[in-house]
């Protein structure tokens, strides 16, 4: 038995110098840039880590999660597997009362945030969204912000894993996100550019100083009303009509008022084809803020889609009284005149009115009529939105069919050309 402990104890004493040496040997690795060696060190350290001492454990860990974090800017993974591992050393060395190495995991953390911070912001640039719900869930893990919680669930919905946006997006807003922040801007007087400062500080400096003015505070938009109408989109995804209803029921009591719930509401319904639901929102987010302009273009899609035309003309109408240059209600109020166009078309195309040249051409004046009615219109959409292909394709066909060859030569090659 003694031989035997003998052996044993000199096997353990091996096993913690080849432990050491390879640990070493890693950090060494590390600071020269070789990860490949690190990797490869630092992995024979870690399977007989158990055997090692303490304080050899806490140094394997944080080497271990060094090495990683360095390998994070090439693989995400690499980064979470990072905090995973400091996460395991902080509560080691609490455990064992020594905290050898947490401060420096600290920093280690500091900077890991500081590199995927830049990270969200060029997968948000790209709009590469599988990255973005890794590297925003990473963010938030290290800054507890909202704002990168916001960016991991809209990833998650985007990348259909709608699962985890449902649990964010409750989240969310449960706690009451908002998103909005203050922001700072002052004038540049050469240019008359607004710059966004800092912080107020630093803006009446510049302002002092003299080459800037008129320094402004502005609330950035709340992301609420997107958080109730994604939220929404993700129970009718996930078929949880039962869910989606009760929210929508427990929001209203809370907050029957809340112009945000209504309008999410009314997407809800919109995306379940329930139009006559969409249109009793629409009208209550519309007597809620008469003078917003989308929720009033909203109402009149709901009527035109129930087909109540002169409710939807009205509310088209109020939009561009709102917004003379929202062109899809100029679109909106060119289908509604040109509604008819179907049933006469279908008229002209019987063979009894095809044989009878003066029945023809009674059906074929009314449909140029309509047409003569509707241009105003859509060269009003045109002038607002030069490029819309919609607009450009309905007046080619009028100009053609009322024989405005100029007219219809110009938007025939403005489509050719924008194809």
């Amino acid at each position: 038995m003694k031989k035997i402990s003998l052996i044993l104890l000199t096997f353990i004493s091996l096993t913690a110098l080849a432990q050491k040496a390879e640990v070493k040997s890693a950090e060494k690795a590390y600071k020269k840039g070789d990860l490949k060696t690190a990797t490869e060190m630092i992995q024979k350290a870690c399977q007989l880590k158990d055997q090692a001492d303490d304080k050899t454990k806490a140094r394997i860990m944080y080497a271990k999660a060094r090495i990683l974090a360095k390998l994070g800017s090439n693989d995400l993974n690499n980064y979470q597997k990072s905090l995973n591992t400091i996460k395991k050393l902080e509560a080691f060395e609490k455990e064992i009362g020594k905290e050898r190495y947490s401060d420096d995991a600290k920093k280690l953390k500091a900077q890991i945030e500081k590199e995927i911070i830049v990270i969200v912001d060029n997968d948000l640039k790209k709009k590469d969204y599988k990255e973005l719900e890794k590297s925003a869930d990473i963010a938030y893990q290290l800054s507890g912000d909202d704002q990168f919680k916001y960016f991991t669930a809209v990833a998650a919905l985007l990348t259909k894993d709608f699962e985890k946006a449902e649990k964010l997006l409750k989240d969310l807003y449960d706690s009451g996100y908002t998103g909005q922040k203050e922001i700072i801007t002052v004038k540049e007087k050469a240019t008359g550019k607004r710059v966004t400062v800092g912080d107020e500080k630093q803006a009446k400096l510049l302002v002092k100083a003299g080459a800037y003015e008129d320094l402004k505070k502005e609330q950035t938009k709340s992301v609420r009303p997107d958080i109730v109408a994604n939220l929404l989109y993700v129970y009718g995804q996930l078929g949880k009509d039962d869910e989606a209803i009760k929210f929508i029921e427990k929001a209203k009591k809370e907050d029957p008022d809340n112009l945000d719930l209504i309008i999410g509401e009314g997407n809800y319904y919109l995306k379940k084809g329930d139009n006559a639901k969409f249109a009793e929102a629409m009208q209550r987010a519309v007597e809620l803020d008469p003078k917003n302009k989308l929720v009033n273009f909203n109402l009149a899609t709901a009527y035109y889609q129930l087909k109540k035309y002169d409710q939807a003309k009205k509310y088209y109408e109020k939009t561009l009284e709102l917004d003379p240059n929202y062109v899809d209600a100029y679109k909106g109020i060119a289908y509604i005149i040109l509604v008819p166009e179907e049933k006469i078309t279908k008229e002209m195309n019987k063979d009894e009115v095809l044989m009878n040249d003066k029945l023809y051409n009674k059906y074929n004046n009314q449909r140029l009529a309509l047409y003569r009615k509707v241009l105003p219109i859509l060269e009003k959409a045109r002038k607002v939105a030069p490029n819309d292909e919609n607009v450009l394709t309905m007046l080619k066909k009028i100009y053609r069919d009322l024989d405005m060859k100029a007219k219809y030569k110009e938007v025939k090659a403005q489509l050719d050309s924008l194809k």
